[in-house]
């Protein structure tokens, strides 16, 4: 069974007369980011937990014949937050997920979470570092990446892709993020080959060689923490790096800094590892949901005008003429 550790950075900021600027959590009310937040971390539990049940009714319709069954994958959560400036009491029972409080600077939340890993060396398969508004949904997303070291060695880092939800009603599309990134999120180059071709059950998984390093989440095996445990600046933020311009919140997420080549699944096996960015908002900016738009509204519209010939030929329900359009807005 494989063994995961997952570090949680949390941070909103409950009292009006805090000035420090933490990203979405500075915008989101209190109710919407404990329900979005409540989102990740049920999924993400759930996928840690060592059991799961199958239901069925084999007499009636109440459900009650209940099996447990065993899992490929277990693991503890642990959410690294702030005193006063979270959202505990509305999503978390203090009962599954542990807590822990840092007394440092919210933006170097994620420097907290590698110490944390560092306790916990030598004990776990994998270490998770995600985003609260990140929702890991793919039960079988630490098998894939265990394929990928077993394949491809534990000198490569595997990145997942993060995707939002752009479209509103009925229409919607994955949109993928991060690719290319802006350039203070990037990490070095470095030398590997180009694509890696990862053999599935549909065919081979196509990597590609990216130095687009954040998405919202990264994870690492036991030998790869290791390693970075060595380096100079694993858990505190480099000086140099901060006059440079470089936020602490964005360097934390950079996978071993970024000294081993990174690679992420591309084109149509982009899905094969990935996380969604619950909030949608970074899809629903301005200039991104205009250009979608542009790209897929002929397409709705063709949709429209095929049902209503469709409708006029009596072969379907009157009213019937729903256009997903893309006139959304951020959450």
């Amino acid at each position: 069974m494989l063994r995961v550790l997952a570090c949680i950075p949390h941070y909103f900021r409950r009292n009006a007369e805090d000035s420090g600027v933490i990203n979405g959590s500075n915008t989101d009310t209190p109710a919407s980011r404990s329900i979005q937040m409540g989102y990740c971390l049920r999924n993400l539990v759930a996928i840690l937990e060592s059991s799961q049940f199958i239901l069925g009714s084999p007499n009636t319709l109440a459900m009650e014949s209940v099996r447990q069954t065993s899992k490929t994958v277990s693991g503890s959560v642990i959410l690294v937050t702030v005193p006063e400036n979270n959202l505990l009491d509305l999503i978390s029972t203090n009962t599954v997920v542990d807590h822990e409080f840092s007394e440092g600077s919210p933006r170097e939340l994620g420097y907290h979470c590698r110490r944390t890993f560092a306790r916990f060396v030598g004990q776990y398969d994998y270490y998770l570092f995600i985003e609260d508004d990140t929702a890991l949904l793919d039960p079988r997303f630490f098998q894939k990446v265990a394929a990928f070291h077993a394949a491809f060695g534990e000198g490569k880092i595997v990145q997942p892709n993060r995707f939002e939800l752009v479209g509103r009603m009925d229409g919607a599309w994955r949109a993928y993020l991060d690719m290319p990134a802006f350039p203070q999120h990037r990490s070095p180059e470095q030398a590997g080959p180009a694509t890696l071709a990862l053999p599935s059950y549909g065919g081979d998984v196509i990597f590609e060689k990216t130095t687009d390093a954040i998405s919202g989440c990264y994870v690492i095996s036991d030998s790869q923490l290791r390693q970075w445990m060595t380096q100079p600046h694993f858990d505190h933020p480099d000086p140099k790096a901060i006059a440079a311009g470089h936020d602490p919140l964005e360097l934390t997420q950079i996978a071993l800094g970024g000294t081993l080549p990174i690679y992420r699944p591309q084109g149509q096996d982009m899905n094969f590892l990935e996380v969604h960015h619950v909030p949608n908002r970074l899809s629903n900016a301005k200039t991104p949901k205009t250009a979608i738009r542009d790209i897929v509204m002929p397409l709705v519209d063709a949709r429209v005008a095929a049902r209503a010939g469709r409708q006029a030929q009596g072969s379907i329900a009157p009213g019937d003429q729903a256009n997903p359009s893309l006139d959304n807005h951020p959450r």
